[in-house]
């Protein structure tokens, strides 16, 4: 069976006659009516009744109708991409942690292309997922925040994976919560005062704690809520007197979130052995960056930096 044999089946369909059929396809009706013939010897169904009043499709011809447009379709859109591109479309795929500055960084990178035809990727996972993406080519860079320990424990891994973390920057831990939460008006946070609150974190699933991609503050919380996304994170912290600790806050908007109004979340500085939290890339080992990669990382690095800026009144 062909593509041609396929498109011979379509516009008999539409047509409802051999004749009108053949003219159509410029072969003549009994060339059509062979090459028919052979596609339902070859199927082993009747696709077609004949009678003197025409043709009219049978029940298993509509569904054979139908496939054969679904391929019909998908090779005519295959060809197009294709024919008059001189080379491939544009393709780029980052994995990143939950980390909103990594999306925003993305969006502008998509907005400053020139090129019409792209495949791109923001793929969120935990950090499993990302070293997995990384390793295999599915995704060119991994964009990461770990504590020092997580570092550490991390090498042996990144190692036997041939893969290497790249610092771009170091940046300090905040807790958010909801503006009516009873520890909103202070100034900082410490382990101490978030005892008796819940802590919401992304859930690791069985993997070692250095893979927990919320930068783990010490031993658990006694009182924890685990979640899978961003959104869901949000809703439980903005839903109750929970909180979350992290460097940057989904939904980004320094004028809303980050000055001290009385506004739904509120972003205080935690104050934490762990004072520095190492933000940079994963990719793989001897492997030369690409331009989009090079630009992206660009664009991320200036994201950071507004991240670094004082929090003011």
């Amino acid at each position: 069976m062909t593509l041609q044999n396929l498109k011979y089946i379509l516009t008999i369909a539409e047509c409802s006659s051999l004749s009108e059929a053949a003219k159509r396809l410029f072969i003549t009706q009994s060339s059509l009516s062979a090459a028919v013939k052979d596609i339902e010897d070859e199927l082993g169904i009747q696709i077609f009744l004949r009678t003197n009043r025409g043709i009219t499709i049978t029940p298993e011809g509509k569904d054979c109708v139908k496939y054969c447009r679904e391929i019909v379709e998908r090779t005519d859109y295959l060809s197009e991409r294709y024919r008059k591109a001189d080379t491939p479309p544009l393709s780029f795929f980052v994995s990143t942690q939950h980390l909103p500055f990594a999306v925003r960084a993305f969006n502008q990178f998509i907005s400053g292309l020139d090129d019409d035809r792209f495949n791109l990727g923001i793929l969120e996972c935990n950090t499993e997922k990302l070293l997995e993406d990384v390793s295999t080519g599915t995704s060119e860079l991994g964009i990461a925040a770990f504590n020092g320990e997580q570092l550490e424990l991390l090498g042996k891994t990144l190692s036997s994976m041939d893969l290497s973390f790249h610092e771009l920057d170091t940046l300090g831990l905040f807790v958010f919560m909801k503006a009516s939460h009873p520890l909103a008006e202070k100034e900082t946070l410490s382990r101490e005062d978030l005892n008796d609150y819940i802590y919401v974190t992304y859930d690791s699933d069985n993997y070692p704690h250095f893979y927990n991609e919320d930068i783990a503050p010490g031993n658990p919380f006694e009182r924890t809520v685990y979640v899978r996304d961003r959104a869901s994170k949000m809703a439980v912290v903005r839903g109750m007197n929970a909180f979350c600790i992290g460097v940057d806050l989904p939904n980004f908007n320094r004028d809303i979130y980050f000055r001290r109004r009385n506004t739904e979340l509120v972003a205080i500085p935690y104050d934490s052995e762990e004072k520095n939290i190492h933000i940079g890339y994963i990719s793989r080992n001897n492997t030369v960056l690409s331009e989009n990669a090079g630009c992206y990382l660009s664009l991320l690095t200036e994201h950071l930096k507004k991240l670094r800026l004082p929090i003011t009144e």
